[in-house]
């Protein structure tokens, strides 16, 4: 590291004997320090196309300059299994992949939930060093060859795939907003078809593969359910990579990959959809929410898009509508001051939990009187049905309106019959209370970002509901695509477009992206990273080619 470079001040003569000194242009250094460098963490539930979507992002990005890279977190636990003591057998593909689940579990287990992570980002690290060569924290970047300089840093690694929220937040932590996690996604039967394309997998084993992958019940398991909704951009794939259907899902990809990459590096002029804007209005409706459990934002559209009312889950207030917010009733006695949500409620407990409480202390109680169990085991057996029974599950005991319900019911009220045939845009899954209502309510489609696992919708309403893109004659419940609310400021808002009064977007090979970060900090944190994995004697992945060379090399 070079060593402080001194600040000639206004007004000061440097005594004999100083160093020359020189005037600083810290803005500009600032600005020079801003990396082109992306990093992209692919996430999504088995089954899904993440390793066709890591390969249309190399194609993507090839008219962009870029070198990709992609990263398999399943060849670092291959490489790592031996140091937790596991073996990775090849007797079948269902074999091997619950052998590479198991030996990731352990690994995160030993070494923390974000050990993958850990191992990615000293892979990235590795791999600039030796394209660009060692980083040199200086002062002057302006002054350095511009082949040499941090803007001419264009590589993104892509990362297949996380499943772990520890996963994500660590990438986060140290590549902020030069990361971007996409969430692949497809229907649960393009999934089936897509894993048993080879005809090795049985319906049985797809069926225990995606139960596992899904979300297992201990903090060091995959958690791709948690991990998903919480991407930047949502890429849903509704056509088979295999067979008749690979040229359709092929397509989806291209089409979908090429505008985000037109919003990240503004080479094109790019608007939102109508499914990005109604769930941006969504998200942010949750925001009013005070309840404890989660946050959930719902909008509903007309059949033409127009966004008619939105709405988000907390307590109902007499007068009409939800405290936190005026009462449609003028005059009407509830006091407008008074808040009686539960956090304001003397011990500040759910409602909810409180009652499941009371029914498991019911449950146990008459298992008691009835002889069943001692009375010794009752404090264990009411530990066992609120954590591992459905009384865990049940909802019907919240106080709060639910947040699909109070945007159905302003827009009927202010706008009538426009929300039949229309959509709802909700944040989280609905769930079996409220999917009857948007049954009846005349609703034609749901778009959710966060599955919801106690939701019996599609079990309770086969007849009314379907997960099927292609569904004619019931509600379609489907994943949305596009980009997330979390990154909708960031990159819908415009920048420079235009010069002399006509358009004017930087040619694709010299575009960079519109959410560059500053190099000076990720280094520093990068070596951190890679003490401790080296620190714990884990395997590192081999780097990757040369494809630049540092002129310092």
């Amino acid at each position: 590291m070079s060593s402080a470079i001194p600040i000639q001040l206004q007004g000061k003569t440097p005594s004999s004997g100083t160093a020359k000194l020189r005037d600083i242009d810290a803005t500009g250094e600032a600005t020079a320090s801003l990396t082109p460098e992306l990093v992209i963490a692919l996430c999504g539930p088995i089954g899904s196309p993440l390793h066709e979507t890591a390969d249309h992002i190399e194609n993507a990005l090839r008219s962009y300059d870029y070198v990709v890279e992609k990263v398999r977190l399943s060849d670092f636990i291959r490489l790592n299994a031996t140091v937790v003591s596991s073996n990775i057998r090849c007797d079948s593909k269902l074999v091997q992949a619950q052998d590479l689940i198991a030996t990731g579990n352990r690994l995160r287990e030993k070494f923390g939930n974000d050990v993958l992570a850990k191992i990615a980002i000293a892979k990235v690290r590795a791999d600039r060093k030796k394209s660009y060569g060692d980083f040199q924290d200086q002062a002057n970047e302006a002054a350095v060859p511009p082949a040499s300089r941090i803007s001419a840093h264009r590589i993104c690694h892509v990362i297949d795939s996380i499943k772990n929220t520890a996963e994500l937040d660590l990438l986060r932590l140290v590549y902020g907003d030069a990361l971007f996690a996409i969430g692949v996604f497809s229907p649960l039967t393009v999934r089936r078809l897509n894993l048993s394309h080879s005809g090795v997998l049985a319906d049985a084993d797809i069926n225990v593969l995606i139960d596992t992958d899904s979300g297992e019940e201990f903090d060091h398991g995959q958690s791709v359910r948690n991990t998903f909704p919480r991407c930047d951009f949502f890429l849903r794939v509704d056509s088979t990579v295999h067979g008749a259907d690979d040229n359709a899902a092929s397509q989806q990809l291209f089409a979908k990959l090429r505008r985000f990459f037109n919003l990240v590096f503004q080479s094109s002029v790019v608007t939102p959809t109508t499914e990005e804007a109604a769930m941006y209005a969504a998200a942010s409706g949750a925001r009013n929410s005070a309840c404890f459990s989660r946050q959930v934002g719902a909008a509903v559209t007309s059949s033409t898009g127009e966004v008619l009312a939105v709405g988000w889950n907390d307590v109902p207030r007499s007068g009409g509508g939800l405290y936190g917010k005026p009462q449609l009733l003028p005059g009407h006695p509830t006091d407008a001051t008074t808040d009686k949500r539960c956090y304001s409620e003397p011990g500040a407990q759910c409602f909810n939990d409180r009652e499941k409480e009371l029914v498991a202390e019911k449950v146990v109680g008459a298992l008691v009187v009835g002889g069943i169990i001692g009375a010794g085991d009752a404090a264990q057996a009411r530990q066992v049905i609120l954590s591992d029974t459905r009384v865990k599950d049940l909802i019907e005991f919240s106080r709060a309106v639910h947040a699909e319900m109070h945007a159905i019911l302003n827009a009927s009220r202010l706008c009538g019959d426009k929300v039949v045939g229309g959509k709802v845009f909700v944040t989280t899954y609905p769930c079996h209370s409220c999917a009857r209502h948007i049954v009846a309510a005349g609703v034609s489609e749901v778009v959710y970002i966060e599955p919801y696992r106690k939701s019996l919708a599609t079990r309770l309403h086969e007849d009314s509901l379907s997960e099927d893109a292609d569904a004619v004659g019931k509600v379609r419940l489907l994943q949305f695509d596009g980009i997330a609310p979390r990154r909708f400021i960031d990159l819908f808002e415009a920048r420079d477009r235009k010069k002399g009064g006509v358009l004017n977007l930087r040619d694709k090979s010299h575009a960079v992206p519109t959410t560059q970060v500053s190099l000076k900090a990720i280094p520093r944190l990068e070596d951190v990273v890679v003490a401790e994995v080296t620190t714990n004697e884990l395997v590192l992945p081999a780097l990757a080619s040369a494809h630049r060379v540092h002129s310092n090399e």
